[in-house]
């Protein structure tokens, strides 16, 4: 059982660099294209490279989600 669990961290590892990756090459080509005066590409990879790191910071925003959540749901039960 230890073996499944050190494999879906290690997964977890390799997907959040893989996102950051992403996000610097999507970064570094939006920077290319813009210098190249093609605006619209330009954005559209840095939508990508926005998009991407948002992907590796998932489990953050997903806590971010469950603590307003539990917030929004306790002033709604009257609870401080």
């Amino acid at each position: 059982m230890e073996i499944k669990v050190f494999n879906s961290s290690f997964s977890r590892i390799i997907i959040t660099f893989a996102f950051f990756y992403s996000t610097l090459v999507c970064h570094f080509e939006a920077i290319s294209r813009f210098n190249e005066d093609e605006l619209l590409m330009a954005m559209f990879f840095w939508f990508c490279a926005l998009t991407s790191f948002m992907g590796g910071l998932r489990f953050q925003i997903a806590k971010m989600i469950n603590i307003l959540t539990k917030k929004k749901k306790d002033i709604k039960d009257g609870k401080k």
